[in-house]
Protein backbone atom coordinates (compact mmCIF):
# COMPACT_ATOMS: atom_id res chain seq x y z
CA UNK A 1 0.00 0.00 0.00
CA UNK A 2 1.36 3.44 -0.97
CA UNK A 3 0.76 5.76 1.98
CA UNK A 4 2.91 8.64 0.75
CA UNK A 5 0.10 11.21 0.89
CA UNK A 6 -1.01 10.05 4.32
CA UNK A 7 2.55 10.37 5.62
CA UNK A 8 2.85 13.89 4.25
CA UNK A 9 -0.51 14.94 5.69
CA UNK A 10 0.50 13.67 9.13
CA UNK A 11 3.80 15.55 9.05
CA UNK A 12 2.36 18.80 7.68
CA UNK A 13 -0.60 18.62 10.04
CA UNK A 14 1.75 18.36 13.01
CA UNK A 15 3.82 21.39 12.04
CA UNK A 16 6.39 20.32 9.46
CA UNK A 17 6.76 22.90 6.69
CA UNK A 18 8.29 20.66 4.03
CA UNK A 19 8.21 16.91 3.35
CA UNK A 20 10.08 15.00 0.67
CA UNK A 21 10.60 11.35 -0.20
CA UNK A 22 13.79 9.96 -1.78
CA UNK A 23 14.36 6.45 -3.14
CA UNK A 24 17.44 4.73 -1.77
CA UNK A 25 18.93 4.54 -5.29
CA UNK A 26 19.78 8.25 -5.05
CA UNK A 27 22.24 7.45 -2.25
CA UNK A 28 24.32 4.95 -4.20
CA UNK A 29 27.31 7.32 -4.46
CA UNK A 30 27.34 8.14 -0.73
CA UNK A 31 29.95 6.59 1.57
CA UNK A 32 28.77 3.15 2.65
CA UNK A 33 28.07 4.19 6.25
CA UNK A 34 25.80 7.02 5.10
CA UNK A 35 23.62 4.91 2.82
CA UNK A 36 20.15 3.95 4.13
CA UNK A 37 20.91 0.26 3.55
CA UNK A 38 23.80 0.43 6.02
CA UNK A 39 21.24 0.68 8.83
CA UNK A 40 18.26 -1.08 7.21
CA UNK A 41 19.23 -3.66 4.63
CA UNK A 42 15.81 -3.73 2.98
CA UNK A 43 15.40 0.06 2.98
CA UNK A 44 13.42 1.47 0.08
CA UNK A 45 12.91 5.19 0.79
CA UNK A 46 14.02 8.04 3.01
CA UNK A 47 11.45 10.57 4.22
CA UNK A 48 12.81 14.03 5.06
CA UNK A 49 10.94 16.59 7.18
CA UNK A 50 11.83 20.28 7.49
CA UNK A 51 10.65 22.99 9.89
CA UNK A 52 11.34 26.67 9.26
CA UNK A 53 13.31 29.06 11.45
CA UNK A 54 11.22 32.21 11.84
CA UNK A 55 12.58 35.22 9.99
CA UNK A 56 12.20 37.44 13.06
CA UNK A 57 14.62 35.15 14.89
CA UNK A 58 17.13 35.42 12.06
CA UNK A 59 16.91 39.22 11.99
CA UNK A 60 17.57 39.66 15.73
CA UNK A 61 20.33 37.05 15.92
CA UNK A 62 23.60 38.49 17.24
CA UNK A 63 25.95 38.93 20.19
CA UNK A 64 24.95 40.58 23.44
CA UNK A 65 27.11 43.64 22.81
CA UNK A 66 25.30 44.48 19.55
CA UNK A 67 22.50 47.04 19.69
CA UNK A 68 19.10 45.42 19.23
CA UNK A 69 20.55 41.90 18.92
CA UNK A 70 20.30 38.81 21.09
CA UNK A 71 20.84 35.07 20.79
CA UNK A 72 17.95 34.07 23.05
CA UNK A 73 15.28 33.41 20.40
CA UNK A 74 17.68 31.44 18.17
CA UNK A 75 19.15 29.49 21.09
CA UNK A 76 15.68 28.24 21.96
CA UNK A 77 13.15 28.56 19.12
CA UNK A 78 15.67 28.35 16.31
CA UNK A 79 17.39 25.19 17.49
CA UNK A 80 16.20 22.89 20.33
CA UNK A 81 12.48 23.62 19.95
CA UNK A 82 12.61 22.80 16.25
CA UNK A 83 14.75 19.73 16.82
CA UNK A 84 12.40 18.36 19.46
CA UNK A 85 9.36 19.20 17.32
CA UNK A 86 10.82 17.41 14.31
CA UNK A 87 11.73 14.46 16.52
CA UNK A 88 8.15 14.16 17.73
CA UNK A 89 6.74 14.45 14.20
CA UNK A 90 9.21 11.79 12.98
CA UNK A 91 8.05 9.49 15.77
CA UNK A 92 4.41 9.84 14.70
CA UNK A 93 5.27 9.32 11.04
CA UNK A 94 7.23 6.24 12.08
CA UNK A 95 4.24 4.88 13.98
CA UNK A 96 2.06 5.22 10.89
CA UNK A 97 4.63 3.42 8.77
CA UNK A 98 4.85 0.54 11.22
CA UNK A 99 1.08 0.41 11.74
CA UNK A 100 0.85 -0.25 8.01
CA UNK A 101 3.33 -3.13 8.19
CA UNK A 102 6.60 -1.39 7.39
CA UNK A 103 9.60 -0.40 9.48
CA UNK A 104 10.67 3.11 10.43
CA UNK A 105 14.09 4.32 11.53
CA UNK A 106 14.15 8.04 12.41
CA UNK A 107 17.49 9.69 13.22
CA UNK A 108 18.10 12.55 15.65
CA UNK A 109 18.15 15.94 13.92
CA UNK A 110 21.64 16.61 15.22
CA UNK A 111 24.72 14.53 16.01
CA UNK A 112 25.59 13.15 19.43
CA UNK A 113 29.30 13.46 20.20
CA UNK A 114 29.27 10.59 22.68
CA UNK A 115 27.94 8.26 20.01
CA UNK A 116 30.41 9.20 17.33
CA UNK A 117 34.06 10.01 18.11
CA UNK A 118 34.22 12.09 14.92
CA UNK A 119 32.57 15.16 16.42
CA UNK A 120 30.00 17.04 14.35
CA UNK A 121 29.43 14.02 12.12
CA UNK A 122 25.92 12.60 12.61
CA UNK A 123 24.92 8.99 12.04
CA UNK A 124 22.96 10.03 8.95
CA UNK A 125 23.48 13.04 6.69
CA UNK A 126 20.15 14.87 6.75
CA UNK A 127 21.22 17.65 4.36
CA UNK A 128 22.18 15.18 1.67
CA UNK A 129 18.96 13.25 2.21
CA UNK A 130 16.94 16.47 1.91
CA UNK A 131 18.56 17.22 -1.45
CA UNK A 132 17.86 13.65 -2.56
CA UNK A 133 14.23 14.08 -1.46
CA UNK A 134 13.76 17.16 -3.62
CA UNK A 135 13.49 19.80 -0.89
CA UNK A 136 16.20 21.98 -2.43
CA UNK A 137 19.89 22.13 -3.25
CA UNK A 138 23.20 22.79 -1.52
CA UNK A 139 24.43 26.31 -0.92
CA UNK A 140 28.08 27.27 -0.93
CA UNK A 141 27.76 27.29 2.89
CA UNK A 142 27.27 23.48 2.89
CA UNK A 143 23.65 23.88 3.99
CA UNK A 144 20.34 22.87 2.46
CA UNK A 145 18.72 25.77 0.58
CA UNK A 146 15.00 25.55 -0.19
CA UNK A 147 12.93 27.84 -2.43
CA UNK A 148 10.67 28.91 0.47
CA UNK A 149 13.08 29.31 3.36
CA UNK A 150 16.58 29.51 1.95
CA UNK A 151 18.93 28.14 4.62
CA UNK A 152 16.44 28.84 7.42
CA UNK A 153 15.15 25.39 8.36
CA UNK A 154 16.04 22.31 10.34
CA UNK A 155 15.63 18.81 9.03
CA UNK A 156 15.25 15.20 10.11
CA UNK A 157 15.22 11.92 8.19
CA UNK A 158 13.33 8.63 8.49
CA UNK A 159 14.53 5.47 6.73
CA UNK A 160 11.80 2.98 5.85
CA UNK A 161 11.19 -0.21 3.89
CA UNK A 162 7.64 0.84 3.02
CA UNK A 163 6.36 1.17 -0.53
CA UNK A 164 6.15 4.91 -1.25
CA UNK A 165 6.26 7.34 -4.16
CA UNK A 166 9.45 9.36 -4.66
CA UNK A 167 9.44 13.11 -5.16
CA UNK A 168 11.47 14.58 -8.04
CA UNK A 169 14.74 16.30 -7.16
CA UNK A 170 14.76 20.09 -7.18
CA UNK A 171 15.26 21.48 -10.67
CA UNK A 172 14.30 25.13 -10.27
CA UNK A 173 16.25 28.41 -10.31
CA UNK A 174 19.64 28.48 -8.62
CA UNK A 175 19.19 29.29 -4.94
CA UNK A 176 22.82 30.12 -4.09
CA UNK A 177 24.43 33.00 -5.98
CA UNK A 178 27.92 33.70 -4.67
CA UNK A 179 28.48 36.43 -7.25
CA UNK A 180 25.61 38.42 -5.73
CA UNK A 181 26.44 37.93 -2.05
CA UNK A 182 30.24 37.99 -2.36
CA UNK A 183 30.69 34.73 -0.41
CA UNK A 184 28.89 36.21 2.60
CA UNK A 185 28.78 32.83 4.35
CA UNK A 186 32.58 32.74 4.36
CA UNK A 187 32.90 36.36 5.40
CA UNK A 188 30.44 36.00 8.29
CA UNK A 189 32.19 32.91 9.69
CA UNK A 190 34.01 34.09 12.85
CA UNK A 191 36.69 31.40 12.53
CA UNK A 192 36.90 31.31 8.71
CA UNK A 193 36.31 27.59 9.07
CA UNK A 194 34.98 27.28 5.53
CA UNK A 195 37.09 27.79 2.44
CA UNK A 196 35.54 29.27 -0.76
CA UNK A 197 38.68 28.33 -2.70
CA UNK A 198 38.42 24.66 -1.77
CA UNK A 199 35.18 22.99 -2.80
CA UNK A 200 33.83 19.56 -1.92
CA UNK A 201 31.96 17.70 -4.67
CA UNK A 202 29.18 15.21 -3.93
CA UNK A 203 26.99 13.20 -6.27
CA UNK A 204 23.35 12.60 -5.35
CA UNK A 205 21.28 10.67 -7.83
CA UNK A 206 22.49 11.79 -11.26
CA UNK A 207 23.54 15.30 -10.11
CA UNK A 208 26.77 16.73 -8.77
CA UNK A 209 26.82 19.48 -6.14
CA UNK A 210 29.64 21.63 -4.77
CA UNK A 211 30.04 23.36 -1.42
CA UNK A 212 32.87 24.80 0.64
CA UNK A 213 35.26 22.52 2.49
CA UNK A 214 34.95 22.75 6.27
CA UNK A 215 37.64 22.68 8.95
CA UNK A 216 35.49 21.11 11.67
CA UNK A 217 38.01 21.88 14.41
CA UNK A 218 37.95 25.60 13.65
CA UNK A 219 34.16 25.50 13.48
CA UNK A 220 33.87 23.73 16.82
CA UNK A 221 36.34 26.12 18.46
CA UNK A 222 33.89 28.98 18.24
CA UNK A 223 31.53 27.00 20.48
CA UNK A 224 34.26 26.61 23.09
CA UNK A 225 36.01 29.95 23.21
CA UNK A 226 34.19 32.48 21.12
CA UNK A 227 30.48 31.76 21.05
CA UNK A 228 28.41 34.89 21.54
CA UNK A 229 31.18 36.55 23.61
CA UNK A 230 30.69 34.24 26.56
CA UNK A 231 33.51 31.84 25.82
CA UNK A 232 36.39 30.69 27.99
CA UNK A 233 38.62 33.60 28.98
CA UNK A 234 41.69 31.38 29.36
CA UNK A 235 41.53 30.29 25.72
CA UNK A 236 42.41 32.45 22.69
CA UNK A 237 39.24 33.57 20.95
CA UNK A 238 40.38 33.41 17.31
CA UNK A 239 43.47 31.18 17.06
CA UNK A 240 44.78 29.50 13.93
CA UNK A 241 44.49 25.77 13.39
CA UNK A 242 48.10 25.12 14.40
CA UNK A 243 47.62 26.88 17.73
CA UNK A 244 44.41 24.93 18.39
CA UNK A 245 46.18 21.63 17.68
CA UNK A 246 48.89 22.51 20.20
CA UNK A 247 46.33 23.44 22.87
CA UNK A 248 44.35 20.26 22.24
CA UNK A 249 47.46 18.05 22.40
CA UNK A 250 48.39 19.53 25.77
CA UNK A 251 44.86 18.81 27.05
CA UNK A 252 44.92 15.18 25.92
CA UNK A 253 42.89 15.53 22.74
CA UNK A 254 40.36 17.85 21.18
CA UNK A 255 37.23 16.14 22.51
CA UNK A 256 38.62 16.20 26.03
CA UNK A 257 39.41 19.89 25.63
CA UNK A 258 35.81 20.51 24.53
CA UNK A 259 34.41 18.82 27.63
CA UNK A 260 36.75 20.56 30.05
CA UNK A 261 36.58 24.05 28.59
CA UNK A 262 33.01 24.30 27.32
CA UNK A 263 31.09 27.15 28.92
CA UNK A 264 29.11 25.87 31.95
CA UNK A 265 25.89 27.34 30.55
CA UNK A 266 26.30 25.36 27.33
CA UNK A 267 27.27 22.19 29.22
CA UNK A 268 24.16 22.42 31.38
CA UNK A 269 22.02 23.25 28.37
CA UNK A 270 23.34 20.18 26.59
CA UNK A 271 22.23 17.88 29.40
CA UNK A 272 18.57 18.52 28.63
CA UNK A 273 18.28 19.55 25.02
CA UNK A 274 20.13 19.95 21.73
CA UNK A 275 22.79 22.61 22.31
CA UNK A 276 22.91 25.27 19.58
CA UNK A 277 26.19 26.11 17.93
CA UNK A 278 27.29 29.27 16.13
CA UNK A 279 24.83 29.22 13.23
CA UNK A 280 26.11 32.43 11.59
CA UNK A 281 26.51 30.88 8.12
CA UNK A 282 22.92 29.63 8.29
CA UNK A 283 21.17 32.56 9.95
CA UNK A 284 22.87 35.26 7.85
CA UNK A 285 22.45 33.47 4.52
CA UNK A 286 20.54 35.71 2.08
CA UNK A 287 19.32 32.97 -0.27
CA UNK A 288 17.11 32.58 -2.17
CA UNK A 289 17.16 35.65 -4.35
CA UNK A 290 13.46 35.53 -5.21
CA UNK A 291 12.49 35.48 -1.52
Amino acid sequence: MDISNEIKNIALGMGADLVGIAPVERFKYAPVKFRPQYFMKDATFVIVLAARILEGICEVHGAYNQEGKTIGPYSWYGYPVLNWSLSWIAQQVGKKLEDEGGKALPFPPTGFNYQNPDFQIPDFMHKHAAVAAGLGEFGLNRLLLTPRFGAHQRIVSIITNASLTADPMYNGPRLCNREECGDSCFNICPMKAVNPKKLTRVRIGDRVYEYMALDAVLCRWHSIAGKYLRGNDDLPRYPGRKEIDEIAAAAGGFNRLVQEKMNPVDRAFGQFTFTPTCGACQIKCRAPWNK
